[in-house]
């Protein structure tokens, strides 16, 4: 799935580049600033800022009838949920409306954002990770210890929750992805816990009420064949076992059925 690690900071492969850009582009226009344009400071925090708004509202947008049962969660910008066309919809108008104002800045802002484009760039290259597919010699197990081959599962679309009950993300998001798995048909969820024993699982799905059916990978074989550098980690994989899409940290509604919808169109 990719990704980048700083230290105890992990990043996934989608947002890795997009940080990477961002802070080129400050970097970059700030040195100008010092040099000779002041103000293309000022264009580059409000075409940023006007990106991260329309893509989010733009994805909103999208997704309206979840967020209107849910309004709150349209704040809850860190589980992800940004629409990439709106973003650069966003930067392209701020920008219009600066150079048409300052047609002086022309040249130093194509020149900023070829290079923050360059380093988002090379920052995706190294953080796409390589092509994964379901494993097939990787043996979990169920609550009560019988055996689960994820290979089998092969042949429906499904999305894969790796999870852990002392991952404080985790435990937000988990009642939430039981109840879509509960209605959802034609897409299959797991949720393989990792690293923990079955009696911490049982006693954590007894108190809490979530109804899953759990997988057991006490050796955290799932996170590694698919580099997950951190959890929660939802993983979106097709009919035929190949890894689609994957999201790492907490997931919002939106963002789970969007990454659904994304599997009905690929199958």
């Amino acid at each position: 799935m990719g990704g980048i690690s700083l230290g105890p900071l992990a990043l996934s492969a989608e947002r890795a580049p997009v940080i990477a850009g961002v802070l080129v582009l400050l970097l970059v226009t700030g040195l100008i600033a010092r040099k000779t344009e002041p103000a293309i400071s000022l264009w580059a925090s409000a075409a940023i800022i006007g990106a991260a708004l329309t893509a989010r509202l733009g994805f909103v947008a999208q997704h309206a009838s979840v967020y209107l049962a849910e309004p709150l969660s349209i704040f809850a910008f860190w589980q992800g949920g940004f629409s990439p066309f709106w973003g650069i919809a966003g930067f392209a108008v701020v920008t219009v409306w600066y150079l048409r104002r300052q047609a002086n800045l022309v040249l130093p802002v194509a020149g900023s954002v070829v290079i923050a484009f360059a380093a988002w760039n090379v920052v995706h290259q190294l953080a796409r990770g390589p092509d994964v597919a379901l494993p097939k010699d990787v043996l979990l197990s169920s609550l009560s210890g019988d055996p689960v081959l994820p290979a089998s599962w092969q042949g429906r679309p499904m999305v894969i929750n790796l999870w852990a009950t002392w991952c404080p993300p985790c435990r937000r998001e988990i009642p939430m992805m039981a109840e879509i798995a509960a209605q959802e048909t034609a897409i299959d969820l797991h949720f393989i816990n990792q690293g923990e024993g079955a009696e911490t699982v049982r006693t954590y799905l007894s108190q809490s009420g979530i109804v899953i059916t759990p997988v057991m990978d006490p050796g955290s074989q799932m996170m590694r064949h698919f580099g997950s550098m951190g959890l929660p980690a939802t993983l979106f994989i097709d009919a035929d076992g190949r890894l689609q899409a994957a999201h790492l940290g907490e997931i919002s509604r939106a963002q789970l059925l969007a990454g659904i919808a994304f599997l009905r169109n690929t199958n």
